[in-house]
């Protein structure tokens, strides 16, 4: 079964990581404390995590780190391999706002 996530709330996506974040964590066999201790960040801001409270994306990231899941970020961080043909740079440069200046 597919799941559709834009069907869900931004609430919603936060409270289901938390509840992801949790299970990897008990998976790890790390504790609350541990895993805070692991992160840098404090016990009671993991739990507020899991429970589904906002968190940044350098929270997210150091606990990825921690559980050994920055694989997971891949899509983001991966180079793009396609290369910009000479007639597209030339588009893109021409599509540039033109800064200063004067017309005549």
């Amino acid at each position: 079964m597919e799941n559709n996530y834009y069907g869900y709330s931004d609430k919603e996506l936060i409270r289901k990581w938390g509840e992801k974040l949790s299970s990897l964590r008990v998976d790890a066999g790390l504790s609350q404390t541990e895993l805070a201790q692991k992160t840098g960040m404090s016990r009671s801001s993991i739990a507020g995590i899991e429970k589904g409270r906002n968190f940044s994306i350098a929270s997210l990231i150091s606990i990825s780190r921690s559980l050994e899941l920055l694989e997971e970020f891949e899509f983001f961080l991966k180079k793009e391999a396609y290369e910009l043909t000479p007639m597209e740079i030339y588009e893109r440069e021409k599509k540039k706002k033109k800064r200063g200046g004067y017309k005549k």
